[in-house]
């Protein structure tokens, strides 16, 4: 479960937070006056969003070696690494 949690309130349940990560899989999102700034997430996830945005650029950097393909065979380099990194990130 997604859950989302003011900074302060992380601070003084830092260590709640992290059992309900490790026992629940829970996912925080920490706010800073109501904005975004950070997310505590299971390990797996996170070693998840690595692998595939390795994946991605390695994929971006074999397409930028091929620069000279035709529109359409672009096209489809681009969207099977679009397609390659959601698969990856889809929980």
């Amino acid at each position: 479960m997604e859950k989302t949690v003011a900074a302060f309130e992380a601070r003084r349940q830092f260590g709640k937070i992290l059992t309900d990560v490790l026992t629940r899989g829970d996912r925080f999102v920490v706010e800073r006056h109501g904005e975004p700034v950070a997310a505590v997430v299971p390990i797996e996830v996170y070693e998840q969003w690595k692998k595939a945005r390795s994946a991605f650029f390695a994929r971006a950097r074999a397409a930028a070696e091929q620069a000279n393909l035709p529109p359409d065979e672009a096209d489809r380099l681009a969207a099977e690494a679009v397609r390659a990194v959601r698969a990856a990130t889809t929980p």
